[in-house]
């Protein structure tokens, strides 16, 4: 009950928030493709004097309320961003990028719960994982690039904020995104054809505050299990240096796109994503095919400090079928993940953007796994500026202890997730609500042991967000 009071609290907390802040403001730039032009720059001078300066204020109230004596946490977060990207000037670019947070009220995100043994999970996301007792000091230099723009191609280099798909997104459901570093390029020459080529040697994940070489990040969080059931323990054994990635994207045909990426992680893994959607009139159809295999390194080490071991071959479809229907946007899902080994993709770098892909349930470790999803979605409620996202899916896992092809001990669920947004115009103009509700749920026939279920399954899940861009 105390958990609901404090979340009509911050409800009320964010309404204020909105008045004080109600003046009129224009939406965040927050792609990193942005380019500001402006053909009056004579000068060095002109160049920095002519920037754009643009960001965003958010307050986040975040709130788990687990199943039975197990313990519930909450929390309020307070922070913003600023950017500054200057005009092209002959090409040229530069932007940077600064961000911070502050716990403003919350529970005891330390506090152990006493029959699991552990401590909050996504509320502590929302400041730095790695420094749990801070709570001022949350602030990192997001992104500081040079980027030269070519016609329709640029070339990239610095700390950035890539949000490309299918690997590589910005994920910003906390108060900080994963934001990455390296070198990135896009050759956009051909009509309707793109190549993309980039190499990714650092990252910021989200829910921290410092930057890591690859090498340093992949493994910082939970490493779950090897297919024997071993711990795996695979924190800088392999010596990554980096990830290549090569992208083709192709419109040329009306109604259709494709995509083809190939990531190969130094020492680590390759994964490659095929990818094709299909629109016409109000049908949309679309097929992901993924194949992932261990990188040869990997032999060399011990079992347990492999990230993915040899004879691992993953093989995942996901089918989708949608419909637009006046207003709303229906939907159908399904992905099977074979059982010739678990899809990883490093947790510490972003989520992968499979069509059954949704807040607080990934693919990351899983094969032999089967994912239905239906969703409706609407844009247009309320004067074209409420928009509703309602998804309900069921994913069938081998078996939670069965780690061969579940490395995290993921248990079968149902889960309905309702997102809801609300953009302001006017005075308010800039100003977005949102409120994501999610509820997942196990059969009770099936026994979990108490460290499963903890932030695992049979939760409700309460985020209410308020952002001004500006």
């Amino acid at each position: 009950m105390k958990t609901y009071l404090l979340f009509i609290l911050s409800f009320f907390i964010s309404l204020q928030f909105i008045v004080a802040q109600g003046h009129q403001v224009d939406t965040e730039q927050n792609n990193a493709h942005f380019i500001h032009k402006d053909t009056t720059i004579h000068s060095l001078q002109d160049f920095f004097r002519k920037s754009h300066l643009h960001g965003h204020i958010r307050n986040y109230f975040m709130a788990t309320v687990n199943e039975g004596d197990l313990k519930d946490y909450w929390t309020n977060a307070t922070g913003g961003a600023i950017k500054l990207t200057t005009p092209e000037w002959y090409g040229l670019q530069f932007g940077v990028k600064g961000i911070f947070t502050y716990n403003t009220f919350s529970a005891d995100l330390n506090e152990v719960d006493e029959i699991v043994g552990k401590s909050a999970k996504w509320e502590k996301e929302l400041y730095d994982i790695n420094r749990p007792e801070e709570k001022k000091d949350l602030d990192r230099l997001e992104e500081l690039f040079i980027r030269f723009n070519f016609s329709k191609s640029f070339v990239q280099y610095g700390k950035m904020d890539l949000n490309t798909r299918p690997l590589f997104l910005r994920r910003d459901g906390r108060m900080k995104p994963f934001v990455y570093r390296g070198m990135w390029s896009e050759w956009g020459e051909l009509k309707d054809q793109t190549i993309s080529i980039g190499w990714i040697d650092g990252v910021s994940p989200r829910g921290m505050t410092e930057w890591f070489s690859i090498d340093e990040a992949i493994g910082l969080n939970n490493n779950g299990f090897e297919p024997d059931g071993e711990k795996a323990h695979y924190h800088q054994t392999a010596e990554t240096k980096g990830i290549a990635v090569m992208g083709y994207e192709n419109e040329a045909i009306e109604g259709w796109k494709w995509q083809l990426w190939n990531y190969h992680f130094h020492h680590l893994t390759n994964i490659i994503w095929l990818q094709s959607d299909y629109e016409k009139g109000d049908w949309h159809l679309g097929l992901q095919y993924v194949y992932q295999n261990a990188a040869n390194f990997q032999e060399e080490l011990s079992y347990a400090d492999r990230y993915m071991q040899a004879d691992e071959k993953a093989n995942v479809l996901n089918l989708l079928m949608g419909y637009e229907l006046g207003k709303w946007q229906l939907s159908a899902a399904y992905l099977h993940a074979f059982d010739s080994g678990r899809f990883l993709f490093p947790r510490e770098l972003g989520r992968e953007d499979f069509y059954v892909s949704q807040p607080r349930s990934w693919i990351d470790g899983l094969g032999n796994v089967d994912i239905w999803m239906l969703r409706f979605q609407t844009k247009g409620l309320v004067n074209k500026h409420l928009g509703l996202d309602i998804r309900l899916s069921r994913t069938i896992t081998d078996s939670e202890n069965d780690v061969q092809f579940n490395k995290y001990n993921v248990p079968s669920f149902y889960q309905l997730t309702a997102n809801t947004t609300y953009q302001f115009t006017n005075q308010l103009k800039g100003l977005e609500l949102q409120f994501l509700y999610i509820y997942k749920t196990t059969e009770k026939s099936v026994d979990l042991e108490p460290a499963m279920v903890f932030y695992g399954t049979n939760y409700h899940h309460f985020n209410l967000i308020a952002n001004i861009n500006f």
